[in-house]
């Protein structure tokens, strides 16, 4: 593979040593890094990849991509140096080249809330209607029906995500749905990422501490739908959420073909309404009707809450692009089943309910708390939270108001990493209303004691972690922890359940 053209287009950089005329592959990961192959080497926030720059030279790469020089054996290898704000993009290009082929439909999703969910139920979609298809985002990097692999971020690093495209072309794999997060826009790590179809979910607290503030963090948002270009010969669309305060500030910057979907504004392209919930064999679900560009449908769904009903027409939206009919998706969405860790009812046979959900932002918070409303209705809520180290805690006390509904909290921490445990549960203790709750901070005895309290006929929320299966302490020490796993056993021990 020829890299020549793109070294030439780079017009401000200093070269060490013999350029290769093509190369391998390409990683950030030093210890990846083989004969002929390109390595990045990034300045993180813990890592900088200038120190293994000798190391990857002794292992055969044949180019560095670096933003300073030292004094480097380069007689089997060149080093190109440019601006540090400019490595994410000449990564993404040799990346993209490197791994050129057959396309691969590309849906990406960015919001607050609901990113995890709308690329899940993307994928059950296609691979319902049988299509291949991947997944990446917070619960890893899953291909067809495969067990995903977790990598870290919501949205991996650029050249990570161009080599999993590379991955799934030479798999003859032909749809993609990621989770597009905030950070991954502004640090650059979808550049020259060829995206289809871009959906905006919402844009509520969260991330502050590394935005600064709500019109940052919707500029850094709206980067996404930029990205689609305004060459209006190709087939791209951005879907938007009508209903949030930020949609018009999004639709401003999409020049491709705008396709919006609401649970409140009727002029909507795709709109639900006459929403119900019910609970039919064991199985909570909601039905909704639908006004669309082909016609008014009954739908039916396995998911609870008006923000699920939200997902499922992004979701729907995004796939009928693809020129499939809404007849057609609408009959299959009774036969998508529950999402890993979001809204997810677990226990059928415990004498409680048991809701595991990912909520982690005062909205969330609220959607979770209104769509479980009516299942909740008469029975008594426990509930269990948690703070992450690391993380934006001005939320906190929002999020401590908002729980505040429940008869019973519990307060934990969520990967609490280096920081004081202390400072993360207080943040939400602040907003508390009543004084019905408790501190635990390891989060699987904070699980274990919410079941303790629990009675037949409890309905128990466990916020804030999902199916993430492990709890990050300090100096980055990764114990094994499940919401979910716990709950049921400890569930099953205190009712005599076999």
């Amino acid at each position: 593979m020829n890299i020549l053209d793109i070294i030439d287009n780079i017009k401000v950089k200093t070269i060490y040593g013999n350029l290769p005329e093509s190369v391998n592959n390409i990683s950030q990961d030093s210890r990846k890094v083989g004969e002929g192959d390109v390595f990045v080497a990034i300045k993180g926030y813990t890592v900088d990849g200038h120190n293994y720059i000798e190391k990857v030279i002794e292992q055969g790469a044949a180019l560095v991509i670096a933003s300073r020089y030292e004094n480097y054996n380069v007689e089997n290898c060149a080093v190109i140096v440019i601006k540090e704000h400019e490595i994410e993009k000449v990564a993404s290009m040799i990346a993209k080249k490197i791994n050129e082929g057959s396309n691969v439909h590309t849906v990406a999703v960015t919001g607050t809330n609901g990113k995890t969910s709308i690329s899940t139920l993307v994928h059950n979609m296609l691979r319902t209607l049988g299509e291949s298809s991947a997944y990446i985002g917070t619960n890893g990097f899953g291909k067809n029906d495969a067990e995903p692999v977790y990598f870290g971020n919501t949205t991996p690093d650029v050249v990570t995500l161009h080599n999993q495209i590379g991955e799934l072309r030479r798999d003859n794999i032909k749809n993609l749905a990621f989770e597009a997060s905030s950070h991954a826009m502004a640090l650059g790590r979808i550049y020259n990422v060829d995206i289809d179809v871009a959906i905006f979910t919402n844009l509520t607290h969260e991330h502050l501490d590394f935005h600064g503030d709500m019109q940052t963090y919707a500029y850094d948002k709206s980067l996404l739908f930029s990205t689609l270009g305004n060459n209006l010969s190709e087939a791209k669309y951005g879907v938007l959420n009508k209903d949030d305060s930020y949609y018009k500030v999004i639709s401003k910057c999409l020049y491709q073909q705008e396709i919006n979907y609401s649970i409140v504004d009727n002029t909507a392209d795709f709109y639900a309404y006459n929403i119900k919930q019910y609970k039919e064999d064991k199985v909570y679900k909601t039905s909704f009707t639908l006004n669309s560009p082909e016609g008014t449908f009954e739908c039916t769904t396995n998911y609870i809450g008006d923000f699920m009903v939200s997902n499922v027409l992004a979701a729907l939206i995004a796939v009928w692009v693809k020129g499939y009919s809404v007849e057609q998706l609408v009959a299959i969405l009774p036969k998508l089943g529950a999402l890993y860790g979001r809204m997810e009812i677990i226990g059928d046979d415990l004498p409680i309910d048991i809701i595991s959900d990912f909520a982690h932002t005062p909205d969330g918070y609220e959607k979770l708390l209104e769509a479980t409303r009516e299942m909740r209705k008469g029975k008594r809520t426990l509930l269990v939270t948690g703070m992450g180290g690391g993380r934006d805690i001005s939320k906190g006390p929002l999020i401590g108001d908002i729980i505040s509904e429940a008869d019973y909290v519990v307060i934990t921490t969520d990967s609490p990493r280096d920081e004081d445990v202390e400072v993360l549960m207080g943040s939400i203790e602040k907003g508390m209303t009543h004084k019905n709750y408790e501190k635990v901070w390891f989060r699987t005895d904070a699980v274990k004691r919410i079941i303790e309290l629990s009675e037949p006929g409890d309905v128990v929320i466990l916020a804030s972690k999902g199916r993430e299966d492990y709890e990050i302490l300090q100096g980055g020490k990764k114990v094994w922890h499940s919401d979910p796993i716990v709950a049921v056993e400890e569930a099953k021990k205190k009712f005599n359940i076999k």
